[in-house]
């Protein structure tokens, strides 16, 4: 052994071998369990029958201790008999326990259906004195802000349409009474109103038409037909067509000339070469009752429809104008042969009105107006659809633009003009 290393340990020839040490070890593990305390108050187990009866009373002495009811007894369960087993036996100290007795039920009166609840009468409540029937003023909702505003707006609308109706009709009117000349400038300019807004439509659409060349040819339509007849038209949409070329070819123009020549003649045509039919009405014998004759019955067939398709409208038309209904084409075609058969047939305005037959003739001139009317606001629907406009402009307001005033008008123009050399009135 090193004496100078601490960590050594000695030789102590008193020190039993590693085998002993684990017995011992074991031994004093086992007597661990073997030992039992000694605690007081606990039963053990083999306790003799005296230990048991000691423990019960002290059980009852807890029972005793413990807080009591009001209707609770003085009696205590018999001393030969366990604690436990009183408490199954019924005691008076129960009944607090116990429902009390049933009351008197109350009757209510059966209702077998939900409106004989709504149908109570409870005006001669003095809270609902005056209120009316109760149940209109629960199901019924409260009237929107929103709602009102656009009724009123909607009241406003109406309103001011129909004072610019009046103002127009007088306009025409007048213009009619004070001779072709008059009423042909009236004419040109609506027709030059009406292209403004078609061209200012389509640029806002993304278009580039040559717009001055359009307005050139549509306010010329109408005066080449009147002082030179069909060959005017013809004349004037030629020099159209060759200016439009010039146009993009002279370098002007240069974004799609193709599409943008479509939607520049197809204006020129659908406007002016239309509105044009009215400088050959003129031009015929009795000119200005052609005219007139167009003029009513158009306006008939705007305010049948109008007034129908609002008050009753519920069948919708067409989709390229979902505000129109088959009702309000019914009631502009009633209002449209009332009319002609009113004002041309029998007050004999206009060359329908002269001669044998001419009855039938301005029934048939009603039913064509009829027909075509329609045909030509929903072509206009159509195309402001295509060009995601509401209205093709806000000169006239509760009808919008000139286009959307007499978008029928210049369609009727040559209808009555075809319909007065098909029957020979002229």
């Amino acid at each position: 052994m090193d004496d100078d290393n601490p960590l050594q340990r000695p030789n102590d020839p008193s020190e039993g071998s590693p085998d002993d040490d684990q017995a011992m070890f074991l031994d004093d593990l086992t007597s661990l369990f073997d030992e039992e305390e000694e605690e007081p108050g606990l039963p053990r187990w083999g306790e003799s029958a005296a230990d048991e009866e000691a423990a019960d009373e002290g059980w009852d002495s807890l029972a005793d201790a413990a807080p009591r009811w009001r209707d609770d007894s003085d009696e205590s369960p018999s001393e030969h008999q366990p604690a436990m087993a009183s408490a199954s036996q019924p005691t008076e100290s129960a009944s607090v326990f116990e429902d009390p007795e049933p009351t008197e039920a109350v009757e209510f009166p059966s209702v077998d259906r939900v409106d004989e609840v709504l149908s109570l009468d409870v005006s001669e409540s003095p809270d609902m004195a005056g209120i009316g029937d109760p149940s209109e003023a629960l199901l019924s909702p409260p009237p929107s802000p929103m709602a009102e505003s656009r009724g009123s707006a909607r009241e406003g609308n109406t309103v001011a349409a129909i004072v610019v109706g009046l103002v127009l009709g007088g306009i025409v009117l007048g213009a009619i009474a004070l001779g072709e000349e008059v009423t042909l400038a009236v004419l040109a300019i609506a027709l030059l109103l009406a292209a403004a807004e078609w061209f200012t439509s389509l640029r806002h659409a993304g278009y580039h038409p040559p717009s001055l060349l359009g307005f050139t040819a549509v306010a010329a339509m109408p005066l080449a037909a009147y002082w030179r007849g069909a060959e005017g038209i013809l004349l004037v949409l030629v020099f159209a067509l060759f200016g439009a070329g010039l146009w993009y070819v002279g370098g002007v123009g240069r974004d799609r000339p193709l599409s943008n020549l479509g939607v520049t003649l197809f204006g020129i045509v659908y406007i002016g070469v239309a509105g044009a039919f009215g400088g050959l009405l003129l031009d015929m014998p009795d000119g200005r009752e052609l005219v007139l004759s167009a003029v009513i019955l158009t306006a008939a067939h705007d305010v049948g429809a109008f007034t129908v398709g609002r008050a009753a409208g519920r069948t919708p038309l067409s989709m390229a104008s979902p505000n129109k209904t088959v009702e309000g084409l019914i009631g502009g075609t009633i209002a449209t042969i009332a009319a002609a058969l009113v004002f041309i047939s029998i007050l004999e305005i206009g060359p329908f009105g002269d001669g044998s037959g001419s009855r039938s003739d301005g029934v048939v001139l009603g039913i064509v107006v009829a027909v075509v009317a329609p045909l030509a606001d929903l072509v206009e629907s159509a195309i402001k659809r295509d060009l995601g406009v509401k209205d093709m402009g806000s000169l006239l307001p509760g009808h919008g633009g000139m286009l959307d005033r007499i978008d029928a008008l210049i369609f009727v123009l040559p209808a009555t003009y075809f319909t007065a050399l098909m029957l020979e009135v002229v």
